[in-house]
């Protein structure tokens, strides 16, 4: 796999803060605009939950899966208990587990050293506060050279993630989306998107039935029962044994926000400033698209989850044996993934349905955005 194929989305950044620290986060975050304007980072605050929302878990959601936590510190911030005692404590643990990377920024001068904090690599420069610089947009300006450094960094870490865990997986397919049907399935991941699934399809229903179970609900397209290769190098054959429905297009925007207004879904997801509607869902994690589906499930009546790896490869494979649904090189305007000649490759996510089916009836399952699937990755078969 040629890794310019592999596109790498916006790292997501969490500002933790005291309110009265408020006018220094707004100049912090004007200093950091060059990497939002260059879709290298999706930043949040509590400043950004929508009126009605629910706070806590908003705030637990961004902090659980921030690439980069900046710990705006002063003598408010380590005197509030929910800066200090949930969102710093919670921070600090999943940069010790390796999840995500803390940086302490010193606002005003306070005994931070003292406290856990001091064995981080604060900023700016020798650890002085932002307010005792002279010049502090040179203080805010050192703070956006190690955040953008720290930005390279996860992006390039994550690009030889991606390109290994692609080749090893069998997603050797840039980035997509695929689409699980509504009894059985749904999926999200960098661009984070994903469908649902039925693990069994009606049995009046015969292979290409397009159907629908009710407002707010995806399309499904039934998928029939077969067998294929699976893998690369060493391949195995693997027997789909019953036809099941599949997403027809990737979960979009649209569907998403019904399951958040009907109180299924717990937040809403960010759209990176592309635009909602029929663009999919991204920025949603596993714990998220299964709420996802559960949410479906009850509304239906019937069995929603996420694919399996093996079905998804079946589903996205529609019968072929070559690298892409249309042949062995990439083409030009076919899908959206990096270099691939479409009006979105490299930039962002393109509305669902923008390019041709594959043989199954399902769209996007080459490029556009990553996607959860139900079972574990591993690098063998069992």
């Amino acid at each position: 796999m040629d890794s310019s194929e592999v596109t790498i989305g916006p790292i997501s950044l969490f500002y933790s803060y005291s309110h009265r620290d408020e006018t220094l986060r707004q100049e912090l975050e004007a200093h950091l605009s060059f990497l939002k304007r260059g879709n290298l980072i999706a930043e949040w605050h509590d400043r950004k939950i929508d009126g009605g929302g629910e706070w806590k878990a908003q705030i637990d959601h961004y902090i659980g899966t921030a690439d980069i936590v900046l710990l705006l510190v002063s003598a408010d911030f380590i005197a509030s208990d929910y800066c200090w005692g949930e969102e710093m404590t919670k921070a600090l643990a999943r940069h010790e587990r390796g999840e995500a990377r803390v940086i302490p920024v010193i606002l005003r001068p306070c005994r931070w050293m003292s406290t856990r904090l001091g064995k981080l690599q604060a900023v700016p420069k020798d650890a002085k506060a932002v307010s005792e610089w002279s010049n502090r947009d040179a203080a805010f300006d050192d703070i956006a050279t190690a955040v953008e450094r720290t930005v390279q960094e996860l992006r390039q870490f994550r690009q030889t993630e991606k390109v290994l865990r692609t080749f090893k997986a069998f997603r050797n397919r840039q980035q997509r989306h695929v689409e699980h049907t509504p009894e059985a399935a749904a999926i999200s991941d960098g661009w984070d998107g994903w469908t649902p699934r039925f693990e069994t399809a009606p049995a009046e229903l015969p292979a290409g039935t397009v159907f629908r179970d009710g407002d707010d609900c995806p399309e499904m397209v039934v998928v029939p029962a077969g067998e294929f290769m699976m893998g690369e190098g060493t391949q195995h054959k693997v027997t789909i044994a019953r036809p099941f429905a599949v997403g027809k297009y990737p979960v979009t925007f649209d569907e998403w926000d019904a399951c958040v207004a009907a109180g299924g879904c717990k937040y809403k997801p960010e759209d990176a400033g592309w635009g909602r509607s029929r663009r999919p869902a991204i920025n949603v994690s596993w714990d998220d698209a299964q709420e996802y589906v559960a949410w479906l499930s009850k509304k239906t009546g019937k069995s929603y989850r996420l694919l399996s790896e093996a079905e998804w490869e079946y589903a996205a494979r529609a019968g072929t044996t070559t690298r892409y649904p249309w042949g062995d090189e990439p083409g030009t305007n076919l899908a959206n993934f990096q270099n691939s000649g479409s009006q979105w490759s490299g930039k962002q996510t393109s509305p669902v349905g923008s390019f041709e089916p594959n043989a199954f009836g399902l769209y996007d399952m080459i490029g556009n955005v990553w996607e959860w699937l139900q079972d574990c990755w591993n690098d063998s078969y069992k």
